[in-house]
């Protein structure tokens, strides 16, 4: 079987299942609080979703697209994860709101938030299926293979699960059911196939990036100086907060802190004595029951942080961290164009790797770097950061790092302007070779030199 049918099954499984999962715990929550009718403009949202969704056919796939609904998707898991956090701290007795909303008003909010949590996955892994479906260069099979998983997994998930709502429900109320939304959207809600299939990955970039730019800018701000001994000591101290670890443990902190401090409440708060004239055995009766409510509450809190645990530490294992910095190849010039071939006996371009070349300018080597992206496309960059010194680029995992700062930069960026990416170089593709003009590359080296990397690219 293909590899691109094979993937449009694990797409169509996975968006099945985020949503018979969230059908299920939903219609259970509301099948304990006794309003089931709210399970109507649930339906009309996926309804609508779909509808919407049908848009993507007539987007082109380009990596601008996929950036903005993965970031849509970000934003929708911050969204419902700051909605829990709330909600955790209402049920656990701080008193953050006092209205109660009624079904009149909850319907078109039911049916809102509906089409704000699936829309952007599901646009999302549309054109990853119509990409898929251009590189198979057949629709049919692709989009058939994708339908046939979201249907099959739809269809056993409810007709097995669905008998289980009314024990379900006894555990959930709305902190643990926003709670369990928003893992399920950190959890599943990466749209690049195999390459990406959650948010953790995305969370984990997104956390170095902010890090980076508040030091860098205040760096800026306080203008310090280039000094030697500043690179030896302060930046090599800097780069720990760069590195992934540091994120990794930064947005465990964040997203861990909130159920925990949940628990800690459901176990130690004391139970209120009950109200009115009772005797003792209905007071310690009222007492056991609330206890026991607590307890199943706190169920799907603890099974959530043991879940987040285990995918979040078993992704960082698979994963290689081994910091790669290949030794640039010579290359000559050539009638004013440099000519690096795909492939020759030693290399080949298109294995995902990073690979440099130099070139002598005068008394200058300037270096070219060439990756091969996730779209399948050839980066072409100077080995130099539009901020930083130019002293280049490494490797680890899917990501280039700037040697000078440790930024790590996503390899789908690379020919984007801005920050510490590379400084991209216009080339010539054809089925054999790369093709760089001297004038471009002699262009932008010489802005490099004279410090002027904030301009060279309009």
């Amino acid at each position: 079987m293909s590899l691109f049918i094979v993937e449009a099954v694990v797409i169509g499984f996975k968006e099945a299942l985020k949503l018979a999962l969230v059908w299920l715990v939903f219609s259970a929550f509301l099948l304990e609080q006794n309003r089931q009718k709210l399970i109507i403009p649930f339906y009309w949202g996926v309804f609508l979703t779909f509808l919407l969704s049908l848009v993507s056919f007539f987007i082109h796939p380009d990596l601008f697209v996929k950036d903005v609904f993965a970031r849509l998707i970000g934003y929708t898991f911050f969204v419902f994860f700051i909605g829990s956090v709330a909600a955790l701290y209402q049920s656990s007795g701080v008193r953050l709101f006092r209205f109660r909303l009624n079904d009149t008003i909850l319907r078109p909010v039911v049916l809102l938030l509906t089409v704000f949590y699936f829309l952007p996955d599901i646009v999302g892994s549309s054109l990853f299926i119509r990409e898929l479906s251009l590189m198979k260069e057949s629709y049919a099979p692709v989009y058939v293979s994708a339908l046939t998983g979201f249907v099959v997994t739809l269809a056993a998930v409810v007709a097995v699960a669905g008998r289980f709502r009314r024990t379900l429900g006894k555990f959930f109320g709305i902190a643990q059911f926003l709670l369990f939304l928003s893992v399920v959207k950190l959890l599943g809600g990466g749209i690049k196939g195999f390459a990406e299939l959650s948010l953790i990955p995305s969370v984990e970039r997104g956390v170095i990036k902010f890090v980076h730019d508040v030091v860098h800018q205040t760096f800026v701000f306080l203008m310090v100086p280039d000094h030697p001994l500043l690179r030896v000591t302060v930046w090599n101290f800097i780069g720990i907060l760069f590195s992934s670890s540091f994120a990794l443990w930064i947005v465990l902190l964040v997203v861990l802190t909130p159920p925990v401090m949940f628990l800690y409440r459901s176990f130690t708060a004391r139970i209120p004595e009950p109200e009115g004239v009772l005797t003792g055995a209905e007071k310690r009766k009222i007492k056991a029951s609330i206890k026991r409510d607590r307890l199943r509450k706190a169920v799907p809190v603890a099974f959530f942080v043991c879940i987040i645990l285990v995918s979040w530490f078993s992704g960082r294992g698979e994963q290689v961290s081994r910091f790669y910095n290949p030794k640039p190849k010579p290359v000559v010039e050539d009638k004013g164009v440099v000519i690096i071939p795909l492939t020759d006996p030693a290399m080949d371009l298109m294995d995902g790797k990073l690979h440099k070349f130099s070139l002598l300018r005068g008394e200058d080597t300037v270096v070219i770097i060439v990756i091969k992206k996730p779209d399948g496309k050839l980066a072409v960059c100077l080995d130099a950061c539009e901020i930083c010194p130019p002293e280049g680029y490494g490797q680890i995992e899917d990501n280039v790092v700037c040697i000078y700062c440790r930024t790590p930069i996503p390899i789908e960026t690379l020919g984007q302007k801005g920050g510490c990416n590379p400084i991209p170089l216009k080339a010539t593709m054809t089925d054999r070779d790369i093709r760089i003009d001297v004038s471009e590359i002699d262009r932008l080296w010489q802005d490099v030199r004279a410090g002027k990397t904030k301009e060279i690219v309009k």
